[in-house]
C-alpha cells in the first residue's frame, strides 16, 4: 500500500514539474505575456506589469489626459511625456517602467519585463 502511495506522489510530481514546464510566465517572472496593445481603464494601465521577448514590440496608449513616460536609462520609451499613443521595441532583457505623467504620483505606473530566448 505505500509502494503504491509513494508512486501516486512521484507521479504528481511530474505532472507538476510538466506544468510548470508549459507556463507561457517566462523565467522568473511569473507575469503574463503583455497585449499587443496595454489599455488605460481608469486610472490604471492594464495589465500594469507583464512580460515580452526580446525584440518584440508592444503599443501603450496615451492622450492628453494620460500623457505617457519612460522611467530610468536605456529605457526605449522617451522620458519626456508623449501625448500619443506609439509602438516600442525592447532590444535588451530588462525591466522597463512607465508611468502618466499626470498620474504617476497616484499610483498609475507600469511595467515590462524583457525575457530572452
Amino acid at each position: 500500500m505505500h509502494k503504491f502511495l509513494w508512486v501516486g506522489l512521484g507521479v504528481l510530481g511530474l505532472l507538476e514539474i510538466f506544468a510548470a514546464c508549459q507556463n507561457n510566465s517566462g523565467p522568473n517572472t511569473g507575469l503574463p505575456t503583455c497585449p499587443t496593445t496595454i489599455g488605460i481603464e481608469g486610472f490604471a494601465y492594464k495589465p500594469s506589469s507583464c512580460k515580452i521577448g526580446v525584440g518584440q514590440s508592444v503599443t501603450i496608449l496615451a492622450s492628453a489626459t494620460h500623457p505617457l513616460r519612460g522611467l530610468g536609462t536605456g529605457n526605449p520609451i522617451p522620458a519626456t511625456p508623449t501625448t500619443a499613443t506609439e509602438s516600442y521595441t525592447f532590444s535588451t532583457e530588462g525591466t522597463y517602467e512607465y508611468e502618466c505623467a499626470t498620474h504617476g504620483a497616484q499610483g498609475m505606473k507600469g511595467s515590462i519585463t524583457v525575457v530572452g530566448p
